[in-house]
Parts: C-alpha cells; structure tokens; sequence
C-alpha cells in the first residue's frame, strides 16, 4: 500500500462516525532492540498506535529484509498474527498513543528478564532475528481500515505493502520505500534500543527519525513499561551523538566534566492514559552557564534519576536544529517535530528548554525526587540538580530555584 493511499485512508478515516473507527494502519514502529540485556534471543518490537481505534492488527505480519552481506532476501518473523482464527481486536487497549509489543523468544523469558509479558511473540530459534547491525524491519499488512485475513494473498518481500518499516546500519538490502537513509545507530548493542523520536506520522515515517535510548518496552492492555536493568550500567561513559545534514560527529563528555549551575525551574507532566500530553519545561538562570557551538556538533539534553522506577533519557539536539541568536549572543534550537520542540541557551545568562509529547522518557509513577539534568551544548556542558520538588503521582514533578550540585555527574 502506498503512502500517499495510506494518507487518503486516514483522511476518509476521519470522517467516519466515531462507532465505525475500526482500524490498524495509523500506527508506527516506536522502537526495537535485538539481544536485549546481552542476551542474543531476547528482542522486540514496539508498535504505538497514533490515534485510537487502531488495534484491529490481527493477521499483520512482522518481517525482516536483510543486508547483502547477510545474505539479502526477506525472513518473515511472525507471518499472520494470532493465527488464522483470530477475530479483532489481537491487542485490547485501543487509546491514542497506546503502545504493544511483539517479542522473542516466548513470553516467559521475555518476562523473566524485562518485567513485562509482550502481547505477541515468536520463536526466534524457528523463524529467525533481527539483524543486529544492518537491515529492515517491516510490520503490518496492505488494507486501508482491515488487514486481509489471509496473509498468503500478499507478498511479503514487498515493503510497499506494510505499515511501516524501519533501516539501519548500512542497508543495502530491498529499497525502503521512500529512499530516505537508514537511521545511523543499531539495536543490537545490547544495552540501548532504536527509538523513535517524534509521534508525527508522515514525517520520517520511514527509518531516519531514530536514535539509540534506553529501552523502555510497554505492553498492552495496561501500558505496562518494562527494562533490562539500570540504563546506562554504572561505570560507563556515555557518548551523545549529533547529527548534521552531512556529517556525523560524536561528542563524549567524560564522567565529572561540566559546568555546576543553579537550577530556576524544571517542570515535569505526565498522564499515563495519554503519553502525548507529557511535557518537560527546564529554565537555569545562572552567570556560570557555557555553551559551546551548537551549529557544528550539535548537543544533547539528559534527565535522570535513580529514584522510584527510575529513567535516563538522552534527547539528541541535531546541528541541523540550530542557530545564533543576533550576533552570536546566544543560541536557539527548534524542531517542532522532536519531543525537545525548542532550547534557547545564552551564555552567562539563560538556557530554557521545553519538550512536549510521548516522545519524553521521564515517568512518574513514584516521586523522581532528585532529579539531574544534563544540557550539552556543542563541546560544552552545564549540569544541574533539582531536589524537594512537589510531586503528584503520574501527574506533576516541579522543583524550582535548586543551588548547583557539588559536581557533575
């Protein structure tokens, strides 16, 4: 099915009383790891669904197109999804935003090691993996409101005719549908997954729209968020990875490095019945703040806790997103189609930043009391710490005018 059908689809989906909304094709891959946990069967994909009602994904297929270097060809992983029997819906929890997961090798293990039981699985021993560090995973079926209840009526090996696909690594393998690049990063280092980093559909819909996170696979019907334990492991440096329109460049901030500055406001909302209403609002008003040149290599923004459940979320700030405030006073960043939508950093003045939609990491099941935020801004970093802030469970987290930590982490 073409994208420009799948468009027309949702636009006549739209105007359809809200009864007859029965459907599974507005929908996205979020996310994908293979050898979670530095176990080579444990993988996942993670699919969330854009706007509600789209959980009628019985008989969709899951595949993988491989690199030439592995062979090339296609392998299908799950080739019609609950069986030739099953009726609508195959996932329960229909919402906006509602997340599910297919997983490898069976729910038990899969348990055993995330927290989580996945809402499919397959047995990557009989029908295969995914490829680690090159290659395309596919899910979905041609149809514009119902996938076609036998699958053997389509061609797998056309990925035209799913939902969506997701490159990575060096792929040279069947065309991605659209021609846009792989995503640069990989999901099988065993620590980090594939993420996807914006919700809008139809804007890098196909495969450069990722970046590596901590994996967070959640499972429906209860949007039970699952992990492979502490993320980063202790002990590690992390690596922030920028990317401009022609180059790729890899800032690492060793463990410590950093400006200490004060903390005037970090504001954290969520909602866990809809993820696109989570938002971030960081403000630090303090004469220490530096800033490197964003423009060249970009930046990152990270906010973490150790506290309750726990989260560690590194948004990458591409170059590309940049720009000098008047005659280099300072520097702004804008991409409405992130979760950081903008960042303003002025030097010895200001740095603001605001993140909105499902795209942000944090949860607040428990109190994230405290709480470290990280703004790299081109070879420079500022660190802040916020602590004894008000807190409403998985609705608000607010701490305001905290002193600079002692150090950075």
């Amino acid at each position: 099915m073409s994208r420009i059908a799948v468009l027309l689809a949702t636009l006549s989906l739209l105007l359809i009383p809200a009864p007859g909304r029965a459907a599974f094709h507005i929908a996205v891959i979020d996310e994908l790891m293979s050898g979670a946990g530095g176990n080579s069967n444990i993988q996942y994909v993670e699919i969330r669904q854009l706007i509600a009602g789209n959980n009628n994904v019985c008989h969709t297929r899951l595949t993988v197109f491989k690199c030439m270097a592995d062979g090339g060809g296609v392998q299908v992983l799950i080739d019609n999804l609950g069986g030739a029997g099953a009726t609508q819906p195959c996932v329960p929890n229909g919402t906006a935003g509602a997340r599910w997961i297919m997983a490898s090798p069976d729910a038990a293990t899969f348990l055993a090691a995330s927290g989580i039981t996945p809402d499919v699985t397959w047995n990557n021993g009989t029908t295969g993996n995914i490829p680690t560090a090159c290659g395309m995973v596919c899910w979905g079926a041609p149809g514009s409101i119902l996938p076609p209840t036998d699958p053997s009526t389509w061609m797998a090996g056309v990925p035209t005719n799913y939902v969506d696909c997701v490159a990575y690594g060096p792929y040279d393998g069947t065309a991605e549908p659209f021609g846009n690049p792989a995503a640069t990063d990989t999901p099988g280092g065993g620590t980090f997954s594939l993420t996807r980093m914006g919700d809008t559909m139809f804007s890098n819909n196909f495969s450069n729209n990722f970046q590596l996170a901590c994996p967070s696979p959640t499972s429906n019907p209860a949007q039970a968020k699952g992990d492979f334990g502490p993320c980063p492991p202790s002990g590690t440096t992390t690596t922030l990875r920028a990317t401009t329109s022609t180059t790729v460049t890899t800032t690492s901030f060793p463990p410590g490095s950093g400006q200490p500055v004060a903390g005037t406001k970090l504001l954290l909302k969520a909602n866990p019945s809809k993820p696109a209403k989570k938002a971030l609002v960081l403000v630090a008003k303090d004469a220490g703040l530096v800033a490197g040149d964003p423009t060249q290599t970009g930046g990152s923004l990270r906010v973490s806790t150790s506290a309750g459940g726990g989260f560690d979320t590194s948004y990458p700030l591409p170059a590309s997103r940049w720009k000098p405030i008047g005659k280099v006073r300072g520097y702004r960043f804008k991409d409405p189609a992130g979760p950081i939508k903008s960042v303003v950093v002025k030097p010895g003045k200001l740095a603001k930043a605001i993140g909105k939609g499902s795209g942000l990491g944090h949860t607040l099941a428990v109190n994230p009391d405290p709480v470290t935020v990280l703004l790299a801004v081109g070879t420079q970093r500022d660190c802040m710490s916020f602590a004894g802030g008000k807190f409403v469970a998985r609705k608000k987290y607010l701490a305001t005018n905290d002193p600079p930590p002692a150090a950075c982490p």
